[in-house]
């Protein structure tokens, strides 16, 4: 089959870009044929890959993604595909890989309501509502099942269409049978005395991850307890 992905942003460390370019690879592995829109790829594109990147500015991200979505109809329009897959809520899916929350419970419970009265929102819910409600056809692919009572909640969602995916985790991301040497040999390279703790928070977007609170938190601890703790952030974000 001729598969097209939609994303809005490809980057080699978020979680959301890793598990499309896995589900991709997997894709193309299995003999489908691979398309890709995006607005901003970085990173390597792997052979057999057709990536297109959509020429849109605009001032709001909401207007943006409506530009975006446009230019991705008109190319569907002249080259069909089989199926479309996207990873950001949007129209036209044939399924949606749900790596976000529900955008309509956070807009109720975690905003002000005139939030509600504003562009931006107005874009977000109708593009969520695209996917989730009754009448849509878009399949969900579902990874967490915290999720899935929302949207039924808000949308009214058919039970079928959601697809509750198994939770896993890549062979090489479980520690090895050197796992203490990897440990002892990271420790000496970063000057960890063997009294001082390690804490590492890993994730782009680091607002969204909370490093924030993370700081905060180490900043409330005892002194002394204070004084051999080191934070370590990995993430794709403004160090400052």
């Amino acid at each position: 089959m001729q598969l097209a992905f939609i994303l809005y942003k490809y980057f080699p460390f978020g979680g959301l870009q890793r598990d499309f370019m896995r589900i991709a690879l997997e894709c193309q592995r299995r003999g489908h044929s691979i398309r890709v829109y995006a607005m901003i790829w970085e990173g390597e594109v792997p052979d057999g890959f057709e990536v297109l990147i959509a020429p849109v500015k605009a001032l709001f991200n909401h207007t943006r993604n409506e530009r975006f979505t446009a230019w991705v109809e008109r190319d569907l329009a002249a080259r069909p595909v089989d199926r479309v897959v996207g990873f950001n809520k949007m129209p036209g899916l044939d399924v949606y890989y749900a790596a976000d929350p529900c955008f309509e419970d956070k807009a109720q419970t975690l905003r002000n309501p005139i939030y509600r009265r504003w562009g931006r929102y107005k874009h977000f819910a109708e593009y969520e509502r695209a996917v989730f409600a009754p009448d849509s056809k878009t399949d969900v692919l579902m990874i967490s099942e915290v999720q899935q009572p929302l949207f039924v909640k808000h949308y009214g969602t058919p039970a079928a269409r959601f697809h509750l995916l198994p939770p896993g985790i890549a062979q090489d991301r479980r520690a090895p049978a050197n796992a203490a040497e990897i440990r002892a040999a990271f420790r000496e390279e970063f000057a960890l005395k063997a009294d001082e703790l390690l804490l590492v928070q890993i994730g782009s977007g680091f607002k969204t991850k909370g490093v924030d609170r993370s700081l905060k938190a180490l900043a409330a601890l005892p002194r002394e307890l204070k004084k051999r703790t080191r934070l370590y952030v990995i993430g794709q974000d403004d160090p400052k």
